[in-house]
């Protein structure tokens, strides 16, 4: 691997770092929760859209099937989720948060907003701006890269 390359896998690495600096807080937002870190991604994933495929939200999340499969399990036998055939394509299942879903998400929400808000203020207002515009920028990047790998 040549110097340019070990530049880049270097700086990636410190990136990681960084970012699990604030998702590291955002996993105290956890805390005495009803939902460990896993589940409680996968809330906040679901309320992304009204309706989501399970087989998108396993690629999306990266999730074991069998391991998503007992976590949707659990939330509709506590009543957060309610699932679904696909009206396309029958052979797939659909999922949505019920009320009691979206308001799992809101109080998960409102915990990881006051921790972000905790974390970034150790931060200048202008360092804060450009952290959040670089997130971003990393994101949209990333989302464009697994979108290509799905349509092949």
């Amino acid at each position: 691997m040549g110097s340019r390359d070990g530049d880049l896998v270097r700086d990636a690495r410190a990136l990681g770092w960084m970012y699990r600096y604030l998702v590291d807080g955002l996993r105290l937002s956890w805390e005495n929760a009803p939902y460990s870190v896993t589940e409680g991604w996968v809330i906040v994933e679901l309320a992304q859209r009204d309706v989501t495929e399970v087989m998108e939200l396993r690629r999306r999340m990266g999730m074991d099937p069998g391991y998503l499969s007992r976590v949707l399990a659990r939330f509709q036998a506590n009543r957060l989720i309610t699932r679904d055939r696909s009206p396309e394509n029958r052979r797939f299942q659909t999922v949505r948060l019920t009320r009691r879903g979206r308001a799992a998400f809101e109080v998960i929400e409102d915990r990881m907003a006051e921790v972000l808000r905790v974390r970034l203020s150790t931060f200048s207002e202008s360092d804060r701006r450009r952290i959040v515009e670089a997130m971003t920028s990393i994101s949209s990047a990333i989302e464009r890269a697994l979108e290509s790998r799905c349509a092949i």
